[in-house]
């Protein structure tokens, strides 16, 4: 997974420096309606340095065609005041002000019925947990993240804004057994690879057409594979192409002025960049030596943002391997949490989910659009690492869903089967 600033197709980092941008206030605080929940306390944002980004950055035509400009143009009023000259030496720019919504968490059981109308029928004992229910501070945590990289110039379309409708924690009153309960959509992982299931390069095509592949997930276990991992050779190599197309390059650029070269360049260095971070790192090369990871191909895992695992001890913190369930429709998809990713996204499954909900997901397409995914993590569920068994992974996980009250009958819970790489 990759956790660094690019996600996905609908993230188009972009940055404008300059004097014109000013701030000029900060976001207020913002109050949920429900529960006494209050986001944390806002810091100073730049107005105009995000809407200049939105409508002036590199992005623009991105977000042209994703329909941004049309949610917003009519909102836009557009008044003669000072001069150009008269701006600039106030300091003030040409932005005066802007509103950012931010979505309240779900709080009520209707509600999440409006989003998953089968939550009920699937989670019977749902409407009891949700008479204590309290949101979680990492909902607050992660649109004050969204906003922060606001802030720091990078552009998120409204998928990945507004990609959680809440997060909750919830406890069933007679088990004791503790959920959190997470309301988002759906994006694609593909990362992973284990020699020792799929030895090959070209085994890891499909998971390649992901542009955010990388090797490994958070979820390794140590037995040293007999056969070499195919990325350490991989990766070298590479490199060395890219090396050799960047000496052709530059000796065209020598004889040829023209943009074109220069460009090409700076392509190469940035995948050699890329390239560098996602294999050559000495943690991933000792870790491919040493380890071996979930597929996401063929192994049902979702993704939490690396900073869930982090903080002080906790009943309700997740960790690595915990026994997780996605609902969505009228069936529940057994699965452990697999994968740490970007701080200010959530709604993210293994292709191999993604897949047996929405044939058509890939890792350039996601599986579900709208907020229609319930996921449940059971907290502090982990067992010791291992290879893949799937058929214990649903045995545990119906166990988890038995004790609060949910469906783990044959005809809900969906059995995964073991499927080549």
């Amino acid at each position: 997974m990759d956790t660094g600033p690019d996600i996905g197709p609908d993230t188009n980092p972009a940055r404008i420096e300059g004097g014109l941008l000013r701030d000029l206030g900060a976001v207020g605080d913002w109050q949920s309606r429900s529960l006494g929940w209050q986001l944390p306390p806002a810091r100073s944002y730049s107005a105009q340095r995000i809407l200049v980004l939105w409508f002036l950055g590199c992005s623009f035509f991105v977000l042209l065609v994703g329909g941004a400009w049309g949610q917003v143009a009519g909102k836009i009023e557009i008044v003669e005041t000072q001069t150009a000259a008269e701006l600039r030496a106030a300091g003030r720019g040409f932005v005066a002000s802007m509103t950012i919504h931010l979505p309240p968490a779900l709080t009520t059981l209707a509600e999440l019925e409006s989003l998953n109308p089968q939550i009920s029928q699937l989670f019977p004992d749902l409407g009891r947990m949700m008479e204590s229910a309290e949101v979680s501070p990492r909902y607050g945590e992660l649109y004050r993240r969204k906003l922060d990289r606001l802030k720091k110039g990078t552009v998120l379309s409204d998928h990945n804004f507004l990609d959680c409708a809440t997060v909750l924690q919830l406890r069933h009153p007679e088990s004791g057994r503790r959920v959190l309960l997470l309301q988002a959509d759906m994006d694609v992982v593909t990362d992973g690879s284990d020699p020792e299931r799929a030895p090959r390069l070209e085994d890891y095509d499909v998971a390649r057409g992901s542009d955010w592949y990388l090797p490994q997930t958070a979820y390794t276990w140590a037995d040293p594979p007999d056969s070499p991992n195919p990325f350490l050779a991989y990766y070298p190599a590479a490199i060395d192409r890219l090396d050799h197309y960047r000496a052709l390059f530059v000796q065209e650029s020598q004889a040829d002025k023209g943009r074109i070269w220069r460009f090409l360049i700076a392509t190469v260095d940035s995948q050699k960049a890329r390239m560098k971070t996602a294999g050559r790192s000495e943690a991933t090369i000792r870790g491919l030596k040493r380890s071996r990871s979930l597929l996401g191909t063929i192994d049902p895992f979702v993704v939490l943002p690396m900073n869930w695992f982090s903080g002080p001890s906790s009943p309700w913190k997740p960790r690595i391997g915990d026994y997780a369930a996605v609902i969505h429709g009228d069936k529940i998809y057994p699965a452990i949490v697999g994968e740490a990713g970007p701080t200010f996204k959530v709604g993210e499954a293994s292709l191999r989910i993604a897949q047996t909900i929405n044939p058509k997901a890939s890792g350039r397409q996601r599986a579900v659009s709208s907020l229609a995914v319930t996921y449940l993590v059971f907290p502090q569920t982990a067992d010791a690492r291992s290879a893949p068994d799937l058929a214990r992974w649903e045995e545990k996980v119906r166990g988890y869903l038995t004790e609060v009250g949910g469906r783990s009958n044959s005809d809900s819970l969906h059995s995964w089967t073991e499927v080549e790489p």
